[in-house]
């Protein structure tokens, strides 16, 4: 098993090979392992011998020179070894071993194993798990790991694992299932919002005016029952693709448009189309937006009027400058798309097919914040299904959720 530790049989032959005089490279490729490897084995697992000091016989490489020797001397210096501190690295089968004076490093397989299992016991201490425990563990987290699953996405998918995320948490972190090739690199990143760098203040476009961030925080108190929808973008290159996002705050639901273009006229299209599909369901969901002041959201008149039928569909406000955490759903929902689609990588080649694929997989993931339910679930029990259908988000399986960019092909 790739990255398993090793096993007694290995040390036997780790043992026979210095013995035959073979080098460190030698002895790696002839048991599958790395040469870093078998050096920190050797290093750590060596047993040392101390070397007679009957008579106190100095090893002072100075001894000829000064006849008589002392550790307090400021030249002592104690002779070296190049077969046992810097080759080999132990003193097996050395043709000088019984003339040598100086301490001796010795590796023996069985005394290296039992020093293995003695220090894995160690780590392990606490563990309250069996063999044919951590096996069953095993199987079930590690293609979901693989998958970009979160560990509460997981155990809340898999209920029969009998741990909470706190201890998985910790036996990962822990290498207990390091032997299985699951380590704490394997667990989705966590990612946190830094606070932004102070920018010079902008002089605000008079399109701002009664669609500040207070006005939005008086106009929810004076209408309650209205649910906010928060609008962003995410791009990768200044020249697009650009995706349009919007997520309701009361089911933790996002869609996504793609757009060549990051223009106002651009986004607010996006609302054209959506009031189509929708009819009289498209104020459910879209009567009030909250966004930031990108350039691509600036002329609000866009977003809040149909020119067509001169209709108002929605009241739209923007955050204070260089302050996304007041839309901070959006923002930290992004870390899903980020999973998929990281940043640096081309989208080009992105269809709208694909973005609908997306968010189908990060709705079908649970949240905690929704008491293990998905996005999904909730939107469905306020809504029906029949919404999600026109808006192309579908229902994934817990276990084939996948939040890789293999998911999209992405390179």
């Amino acid at each position: 098993m790739k990255n398993a530790h090793l096993t007694l049989e290995q040390r036997e032959q780790i043992q026979i090979g210095l013995e035959s005089g073979f080098s460190k490279r030698k002895i790696a490729e002839s048991i599958g392992k790395d040469p870093s490897t078998i050096g920190k084995e050797i290093k750590n697992r060596r047993k040392i011998k101390p070397r007679n000091t009957f008579n106190n016989r100095s090893i002072c490489k100075h001894l000829k020179e000064c006849k008589k020797c002392f550790k307090e001397c400021e030249r002592y210096e104690e002779i070296t070894c190049a077969r046992r501190d810097r080759t080999v690295g132990v003193c097996n089968l050395c043709p000088n071993i019984n003339k040598c004076h100086l301490d001796k490093y010795f590796y023996r397989a069985k005394q290296a194993h039992e020093s293995y299992l003695y220090t894995l016991r160690d780590s392990r201490e606490g563990v309250n798990l069996t063999t044919s425990e951590m096996n069953r563990i095993a199987t079930i987290i590690k293609p979901l790991l693989k998958k970009g699953h979160s560990v509460y996405q997981i155990l809340n998918n898999h209920p029969e694992i009998g741990i909470v995320p706190k201890t998985l948490y910790s036996y990962i972190e822990g290498d207990i299932f390091k032997d299985y090739g699951i380590d704490r690199f394997s667990l989705r990143r966590q990612v946190s919002m830094k606070p932004r760098k102070k920018t010079k203040v902008r002089k605000e476009p008079t399109n701002y005016e009664k669609h500040k961030y207070e006005d939005y925080l008086k106009f929810i108190q004076a209408n309650p029952t209205l649910n906010t929808t928060e609008m962003d973008t995410v791009y990768n290159q200044n020249e697009g693709p650009f995706i349009q996002t919007f997520l309701f705050q009361n089911t933790g639901l996002m869609i996504g448009f793609l757009h060549k273009e990051k223009t106002s006229a651009s986004m607010a299209a996006t609302l054209d189309y959506l009031q189509e599909i929708l009819h009289d369901d498209y104020n459910k969901l879209f009567s009030l937006i909250l966004t930031d002041r990108g350039s691509e959201f600036e002329i609000s008149k866009l977003f809040e009027v149909n020119f067509e039928t001169g209709e108002f569909r929605t009241n739209i406000f923007y955050c204070d400058p260089q302050t996304p955490c007041q839309k901070p759903h959006v923002e930290n929902n992004h870390n899903y798309v980020r999973d998929i689609l990281p940043n640096g990588k081309k989208l080009s080649k992105l269809t709208q097919e694909d973005i609908n694929l997306m968010f189908s997989h990060i709705n079908s993931t649970p949240r905690q914040a929704l008491g293990g339910r998905t996005p999904y679930e909730v939107f469905c029990f306020f809504y029906g299904s029949e919404i999600l259908n026109k808006l192309n988000v579908q229902k994934i399986e817990k276990d084939m959720v996948t939040l890789k960019p293999y998911l999209l092909k992405i390179k």
